[in-house]
């Protein structure tokens, strides 16, 4: 188990179960941790537990602020690498 904070990740049933303070989530589909170009978006995230003030749409953009947001940009950099690289192989 990882913990960082008051997160933490765990497997359970060959789910990964992410957890916070007063919530808890997976991702709508394990496939997902296997994508090297994927951005995690609000819908990629199933909220299994809410025990906090947020709404879910709240609390799904705060999960991805906590837990994806370096992920998400170094993606969104090298996404963006390749395919300026592939827009200027055409010309």
């Amino acid at each position: 188990m990882e913990k960082v904070n008051d997160m933490r990740a765990e497997s359970i049933n060959n789910k990964i179960h992410y957890s916070g303070e007063g919530y808890e989530f997976t991702l709508s589909d394990e496939k997902y941790h296997k994508h090297q170009t994927f951005i995690v978006r609000p819908k990629h995230i199933k909220v299994l537990k809410n025990e906090t003030e947020l709404d879910s749409r709240d609390l799904k953009e705060n999960i991805i602020e906590e837990w994806f947001f370096e992920e998400n940009e170094a993606t969104r950099i090298n996404n963006n690498k390749k395919r300026q690289k592939n827009e200027n192989s055409k010309a």
